[in-house]
This record gives structure tokens, sequence and C-alpha cells, in this order.
């Protein structure tokens, strides 16, 4: 009987877990085209840690990059920029209404938020294939323009966005990375922001 227990007691503890926890891995690269530019950002995530890179600006020649660090457990988003070997940061907690984060990196990571900026957005009916994945699609209100984007996301995290004036897409999807130890560890070089 003792064993019985025991067993179920793992299988309840597995269910739990894999109900409450997020242990999904995945890298992936993405293009975000304008009429003035292309602009490459990498997404890694393992969990509830991700990370996003991207150029520090728009501008052809830069050389410099931004690298955000997000640890939603711990509450933590860390940014760094670096640009000729010199690197600030600034720190700030997590919030699940992280409308900066997509406005910098144009990419919904953690489902569509439920902030005041994305109270309009609905999910449409059925769902579109991109890159392979079955994806939910929302669309967000329509502006005073008459614009809208739509969203294109593969169970929490966006493949593609699409908007009269831009278009992002996901361009290289890997399930299985092998991310190193320290792949969303801060850099110990970096000089802090303290405002």
């Amino acid at each position: 009987m003792k064993i019985l227990s025991k067993g179920f007691l793992v299988f309840i503890f597995f269910i739990s877990f894999n109900i409450y926890a997020d242990a999904a891995k995945v890298y992936i690269e993405y293009e975000h085209t304008s009429s003035s530019r292309t602009v490459k950002i990498k997404l890694y995530k393992d969990g509830d840690k991700y990370k996003l890179v991207k150029p520090l600006s728009d501008s052809p020649g830069e050389t410099g990059i931004v690298t955000t660090y997000i640890d939603v457990m711990g509450n933590s988003v860390i940014t760094v920029t670096e640009k000729g070997g010199v690197k600030k940061g600034i720190k700030a907690g997590w919030s699940d209404d992280y409308f900066a984060l997509v406005m910098q990196y144009h990419v919904l990571f953690r489902g569509v938020p439920e902030g005041k900026s994305f109270k309009s957005f609905t999910k449409q009916a059925g769902t579109e294939t991109i890159s392979g994945k079955e994806c939910n699609v929302y669309q967000s209100g329509i502006t005073i323009l008459g614009a809208s984007t739509k969203y294109y996301m593969w169970e929490s995290i966006m493949l593609k966005a699409s908007a009269p004036d831009y278009t992002t897409n996901a361009t290289n999807i890997d399930e299985n990375p092998v991310f190193s130890v320290d792949e969303f560890s801060v850099p110990g070089d970096v000089n802090w922001d303290l405002r």
C-alpha cells in the first residue's frame, strides 16, 4: 500500500508541476521590417527566464547592442546596453503588463498582456499556421487612422505580427536549444544607472 500511495503522490506532483510550471525552452530569431529598416531580434526562453537581444539603434552601421534579462519569478528586468566595450545597466521589477518591452523589442513573448494598452485585443476565430506552428490570431483595436495589428501566437509566444507599416516574423525557431550555463546571467562588468 505504501508503494501505491508514494506512486500516487509522485503522479500528482508531476501533474501539478506540468500544469503550473512553464518549462518550455526555446530560441527564436525575428526580423522586424518597416519601410525604412530591418532589425534582427533574438529571444531566449527557459521557463520563466527570458533574454531579448537587438541592435542598440536602427542605424545600419550600429555596432552596439541592447540585451534585456528577465526573471519573472525573481521579479527582475535588467537591461544592458553595450557599445564600444562599455556596458551600462538599469534594473526594474517585472510587470505582467510588459508594454514597454513590447515597444522596444516588437515581440509578445509571454502571452497577450492584460494591461490597459492591450485591452482592445480580440482573439479571432480559428487558427493560422506560421512556420509549421498552429497559432491563435489576436487583433488590436482599430486606431483613428483605421489601422490595426494582427498577432500570431504560438502558445504564449508571438511568431508573427503584421500591421500596415511593419511586420515582425520569426525566421528561426529552435525548440531544443542548448543554452550556456550563464545564458540568463547578467555580465559582471556592467556599470549601473542608479536613477
